[in-house]
């Protein structure tokens, strides 16, 4: 359900409603991509939720005012990168764009010196469609990789390793022990990657973010928090061209 706030400097910001059977408290939480999110539990009326809500107007406003000194402006990159910064591997790739009379897309990789794309170049969404696909199987291979290494540091198990294009989290874990890891991770420092990969390695044993899931991370990356908030608001930052659909 949404509904509009109204700041004290006069802006207007709509905000979700969200109903919980769990909850025990009116709650509310300010994301820089989802918007005021305000949870709403059984037993508490939509009066006494819009009083509280407004009750919380010198909160939202020092918080979006925060949000919007951290978050970046909106990329004006172009469509497509000129070279391929691959942080986590440590590659810098020259990206060339060579039109033939071929009708797809297709790609010759020279490691650590060029990516080529050749053929029906012209459309830039095809081109930045190839490069998603191109850097999705660079990332299996070395973030699989990675992620073997770490679980064999710390003893710690997964089943399977999948990566994705997730839009707004930089991996998750099952119950059963699979990993999903976003391809990206290749675009972010080594120390944010390996941060990322422990992190879900230890929901392998717990499957929350209790005290004890906290502990065990810090057992194997020390000093993380640093890390942890410095990738908040991060996927927003990336090239345009890594974000599409």
């Amino acid at each position: 359900m949404m509904k509009a706030l109204t700041l004290p400097d006069g802006r207007t910001l709509n905000y979700t409603v969200r109903q919980s059977a769990r909850a025990k408290y009116l709650r509310m939480q300010l994301h820089p991509n989802k918007g005021l999110v305000v949870t709403q539990p059984a037993g508490i009326g939509s009066r006494q939720v819009h009083d509280w809500v407004n009750s919380q107007l010198a909160w939202v406003a020092t918080t979006l005012s925060k949000i919007e000194r951290e978050t970046p402006p909106a990329t004006t990159d172009s469509p497509l990168p000129e070279r391929l910064e691959l942080l986590a591997s440590g590659e810098s790739l020259r990206v060339i764009y060579t039109p033939t009379a071929r009708k797809n897309i297709g790609l010759d990789y020279v490691a650590h010196h060029t990516l080529t794309l050749s053929g029906a170049i012209s459309d830039p969404e095809h081109c930045q469609f190839a490069l998603r696909h191109w850097l999705r199987g660079y990332a299996q291979l070395h973030l699989g990789k990675q992620l073997q290494q770490l679980a064999e540091e710390t003893g710690l198990r997964y089943t399977r390793c999948s990566v994705k294009g997730q839009q707004t989290r930089w991996g998750s874990c099952s119950s059963s022990g699979n990993i999903n890891l976003n391809y990206k991770l290749m675009l972010l420092p080594p120390e944010w990657v390996r941060y990322t990969l422990i992190h879900e390695l230890c929901h392998t044993v717990e499957m929350n973010h209790s005290k004890r899931f906290w502990a065990l991370v810090t057992q194997f990356s020390p000093g993380y928090e640093a890390i942890h908030a410095a990738m908040k608001g991060a996927m927003g930052r990336l090239p345009g061209w890594v974000n599409g659909a």
